[in-house]
């Protein structure tokens, strides 16, 4: 209705077209139906509004601390078992062997 407004003010429409153009801009559902009304007018026209860009979906990677967090905590309990439950100091000796061996094979 803004534009219409600054075609009424440039003298482009008359009061009667104006309120009939206003009356069916506000009826209008969709921007198709606006359009029509601004076909016989120069500038300025409506505009088509940008699209909205649909944002791009990422799957969320697991954070790489939750790992090592895991793999300590896993650690500790086979640690404490070892040593309380099983009274076994020699596993539990054997651990940094196995730990070192586990890793340098990995990489």
């Amino acid at each position: 209705m803004r534009l219409l407004g600054e075609h009424f003010s440039a003298g482009r429409l008359d009061v009667t077209e104006y309120d009939e153009r206003c009356r069916l801009a506000a009826a209008a559902r969709f921007r198709s139906e606006l359009t029509p009304l601004f076909d016989d007018l120069p500038e300025p026209q409506p505009s088509e509004p940008p699209r909205p860009v649909a944002p791009a979906i990422r799957a969320a990677a697991p954070p790489a601390a939750a790992g090592k967090i895991v793999l300590a905590v896993c650690a500790v309990v086979l640690v404490v078992f070892l040593l309380v439950v099983a009274r076994q100091l020699a596993l539990v000796l054997l651990l940094p062997l196995i730990a070192v061996l586990w890793f340098s094979w990995r990489r």
